[in-house]
């Protein structure tokens, strides 16, 4: 029974304990131990350390109740995220292969979206034009609109996965010949892989005018991660290499890629991409570039959170900047490829961003003024 003496200030925070004796033989023995100035000191440590004691035993009781119904949701949880992470452990060769089942559907989904009657299918065990070689995971077969009554015609993009850290890009300027060994892939070469060298056998393998290839952010050799941030254009190919990432499920890299390598290769296709290579590695450059600012989006809203006033001017000011250069920069290179032209002030124009640029210089003037005004609020 509590002894009635015991009373607890609420205002000073504290309790009030009467004197009295204790017979508890632990209590006796730790006391016993002790020189009297000590008592006042042990008997406080004594009373926290008993405090402490009681609630641990209520907040282990909480724990125990909330674990029947919190644990079987964390187990299956648990098992979730072990069951990924394993997935991401595993060989390259089994890592590939699931990211191609992936790409698959992203691109037949991404092209219905779009109204494309674009074919996505695996074709790593399908034979190619070379004996023996079956480079090119993915195949995405294009239906080109016939004009009057010729047959329908298709292009292909070849898409090749490559998740391993042991794949440099191979420039080559920098590559070395004489590594690796002999092998027969259909022609002459060696079992050196290169992001290079994969995308020529690509083109080669599958018919493809212009073949991409496919790394993972986390699976990047020193090379790769050094030379590509999220897309490189090879011109010498030509193809694409882009970089995803399957852990965080963006694939918004391939998706732009593949778009801008589907037009290309219908030009190509149709015999109306008689153009010099310079000038659409800028164009294709500067698309990537500005279409890249959308991504920068997502990291904004979440450094600015707090500012509201700030993280607005730089959302607008972003998405008009990506929207605006990716719709002039996307207009200009099918306006070359179907023209074939293109003057040296049209080349100079183009480098500076006229007229586009001028809006954008507007509009971030208004932009700044909205802003104050809002600060000012």
């Amino acid at each position: 029974m509590a002894r009635k003496s015991i009373s607890v200030t609420h205002e000073e925070k504290s309790v009030k304990f009467p004197e009295f004796s204790s017979d508890d033989p632990l209590v006796y023995e730790l006391f016993s131990k002790l020189s009297s100035d000590e008592y006042e000191n042990s008997f406080n440590a004594m009373l926290h350390i008993g405090a402490l004691a009681l609630m641990e035993d209520r907040i282990q009781h909480l724990i125990d109740s909330a674990e029947k119904e919190i644990y079987p949701q964390l187990e299956r949880f648990k098992l979730m995220f072990n069951r990924g992470k394993a997935e991401f452990a595993q060989t390259a060769q089994k890592k590939g292969e699931k990211a191609e089942v992936n790409i698959v559907d992203l691109l037949d989904e991404f092209a219905s979206s779009n109204g494309w009657t674009d074919t996505i299918e695996q074709s790593g065990k399908i034979k190619g034009n070379l004996d023996g070689n079956k480079v090119g995971d993915v195949l995405a077969t294009i239906e080109i609109t016939p004009s009057d009554d010729a047959p329908t015609e298709h292009t292909v993009i070849g898409i090749e996965v490559k998740f391993d850290k042991s794949v440099s890009l191979g420039d080559p300027e920098k590559m070395n010949v004489e590594t690796g060994d002999s092998k027969d892939k259909g022609f002459k070469a060696s079992t050196q892989k290169t992001a290079w060298s994969q995308l020529l056998e690509t083109k080669a393998n599958r018919d493809s005018p212009f073949s991409i290839m496919v790394f993972d952010a986390n699976l990047l050799s020193a090379d790769m991660r050094k030379n590509v941030e999220d897309v490189a254009y090879l011109p010498g190919i030509p193809g694409f290499v882009v970089v995803i990432d399957s852990q965080a499920g963006d694939y918004s890299n391939l998706k732009l890629v593949y778009k801008i390598a589907r037009d290309m290769a219908i030009y190509h296709s149709r015999g109306e991409l008689d153009v010099e290579g310079q000038v659409i590695e800028l164009i294709v450059k500067r698309l990537l570039h500005y279409l890249g600012d959308a991504k920068k989006i997502s990291n904004k809203i979440q450094k600015h959170t707090k500012d509201t006033v700030k993280m607005n001017t730089e959302i607008q000011n972003l998405l008009i900047h990506a929207v605006q250069h990716a719709e002039y920069s996307e207009a200009f290179l099918k306006r070359y490829l179907s023209t074939k032209k293109l003057t040296s002030v049209d080349f100079a124009e183009f480098y500076f961003a006229h007229p586009v640029a001028e809006k954008l210089r507007e509009s971030n003037k208004s932009e700044k003024e909205f802003a104050k005004e809002l600060m000012k609020d």
